[in-house]
């Protein structure tokens, strides 16, 4: 009896290492599906690969459940154990409360919230359009980049001049660049659907192989900035035959920055850089600049100065702006390039149509006017007619943007005149005549 008593043990000393190995199971995934939501980055690199954001979700789904049954994941480590043990004798080390039902319900609300991060990343919701700082030129799209555009949700690119759409061979062809805000760049579109785009198309049936157009259009640009966004681009070797100068509702306050001193700019480029950290996250992408799109929409009427009811002083509306569209207009005379200016047509929230009669479009046209600058207005080749009509509301997405029905209708009606517009003298021609 007595040696049977003893050899009991030894055959229960046998048993538990298999028990104790099978409990731990459950808290090696715990552990490798933490690594694997920390370092997704390191193996999901560019937006070919965000399918492999099904593996966080998973990961992180385990982690819920690791939380919800921490006896069955973690249970074998005495300092948890003692956490989670309902015996009152057992004395509760320093940060129990941190595995109380409470705490752990949080957290999975918490996790939950990564779970539907990491479901949008599969479909590259985090893939926003980043920005960079070049030099005077504030804030500029990264080159060679590839993301979803906010509104239409599409898979669009940069390409490695930073301006948008894929690479463009312009061996032996006359450049069109297109310059502008939201408008000029597609906001709402793909990018075979923004206007400069719809004119490539429309110049190819006409007149095969002969031109190359560029989008330079960027998001909240004003005129200031598209003057230095064309310096930027010519000194990396574009030299455009003519530039569309599109009208702008961005008037009236980032344009102040290129003037300013260097630690503004150094701040504005800081908060670029954290505007970019934001806009990583799928969830910021589709709740704040997709969902949010309707609100923005309403609250844009007072927030676009020179089209609405925002006030604006003398000096912003025939000072500034003048002397920003001189300092750009001889900009491009010096460089010999011959002008358009596009004045689109948005929104006035003080007569309830869509015209061109705010205080910087009057102003727009009417420098292109005074100095001999061919003037497009989109008002009339989306319709055909100089009268404003509630009509043309079917060409737009909201107060100043157009669908692709808009977007074709003026790149089409655009390309019927360029041929003849640079056959004409050039801009520093018509400027040294004055």
């Amino acid at each position: 009896m007595l040696d049977t008593e003893l050899k009991a043990p030894e055959q229960h000393a046998m048993v538990s290492p298999p028990q104790q190995s099978a409990s731990r199971l459950p808290f090696a995934l715990f552990v490798l599906s933490i690594l694997v939501v920390v370092f997704n980055r390191a193996y999901i690199r560019n937006i070919h690969y965000d399918w492999l954001n099904l593996i966080p979700v998973l990961a992180t789904l385990y982690i819920g459940y690791a939380v919800v049954a921490l006896n069955k994941t973690c249970g074998h480590i005495s300092y948890v154990a003692r956490c989670l043990s309902e015996d009152e004798t057992v004395r509760k080390p320093f940060g129990s409360f941190l595995f109380s039902p409470y705490f752990r319900s949080m957290l999975l609300m918490v996790l939950l919230l990564v779970a539907a991060e990491f479901g949008l990343r599969c479909v590259s919701y985090n893939r926003a359009l980043l920005y960079e700082r070049q030099g005077d030129l504030l804030f500029t799209p990264v080159p060679n980049q590839e993301y979803v555009e906010k509104i239409s949700l599409t898979h669009s690119q940069i390409n490695d001049l930073g301006l948008r759409g894929g690479p463009v061979d312009t061996t032996g062809k006359q450049i069109v660049l297109c310059l502008g805000d939201s408008v000029t760049y597609g906001y709402g579109v793909d990018d075979n659907h923004t206007y400069p785009a719809e004119l490539q198309r429309a110049l190819d049936r006409a007149y095969p192989g002969r031109f190359a157009v560029l989008n330079g259009g960027v998001d909240a640009y004003p005129i200031p900035f598209m003057r230095q966004k064309f310096l930027y681009l010519w000194n990396r070797g574009v030299r455009p035959d003519l530039v569309i100068v599109g009208y702008s509702f961005n008037e009236g306050g980032l344009g102040a920055l290129v003037s300013g001193d260097a630690q503004l700019k150094d701040k504005f480029a800081a908060a670029v850089r954290f505007k970019n950290q934001v806009r990583s996250f799928a969830l910021y992408n589709l709740i704040v600049e997709n969902w949010a799109r309707a609100s923005y929409n309403r609250m844009k009427k007072y927030m676009v100065p020179g089209t609405n009811f925002r006030t604006l002083s003398k000096e912003d509306v025939e000072t500034r702006y003048q002397k920003s569209m001189q300092d750009f207009s001889d900009d491009l005379a010096a460089h010999h390039v011959k002008t358009v200016f596009l004045l689109f047509t948005g929104f006035d929230g003080r007569t309830g149509v869509y015209d061109n009669k705010g205080p910087f479009q009057v102003q727009f046209g009417g420098f292109a006017e005074q100095h001999g600058i061919p003037l497009l207005r989109s008002s009339q080749l989306l319709m055909g007619q100089p009268s404003s009509t509630s009509e043309i509301q079917k060409f737009f997405l909201d107060q100043c943007h157009m669908n692709e029905a808009g977007t074709q209708t003026v790149g089409q009606a655009v390309a019927g005149f360029l041929p003849s517009i640079l056959e004409k003298p050039s801009l520093s021609t018509v400027s040294g005549n004055q």
